[in-house]
């Protein structure tokens, strides 16, 4: 994604996106510069608590360690959130917004 300022244009690291996923929760995406989704949050029950994840995704990114872990924390991590959005797992973010609706959330 490329956004012109003062004449020159300039690569954006990414964003987050906030979508409610069919089954009427919400998600957090992790989207690079590229558009392509790196991250994907826990289901949130409800929007206000979905914004509020945000903090702490961007806590974690912007002060978290990076440490190694092995193929069992992974396994255990997937068996805590069993089902992730089909669409958004298999597609990243632009075959998301098939299936996802992209939230507005405040100005």
């Amino acid at each position: 994604m490329l956004v012109g300022i003062e004449g020159e244009e300039v690569r954006m690291a990414g964003h987050l996106e906030l979508v409610e996923t069919p089954d009427g929760e919400f998600r957090i995406l992790m989207v690079d510069g590229d558009d392509v989704l790196m991250g994907l949050s826990k289901q949130f029950p409800t929007m206000d608590e979905a914004v509020e994840g945000v903090a702490a995704i961007r806590e974690v990114a912007g002060t978290g360690l990076l440490r190694p872990a092995s193929a069992e924390r992974y396994a255990v991590l997937m068996l805590e959130e069993p089902v992730i959005d089909s669409a958004l797992a298999a597609h990243g973010a632009h075959g998301a917004q098939a299936q996802a609706k992209v939230v507005n959330y405040g100005s």
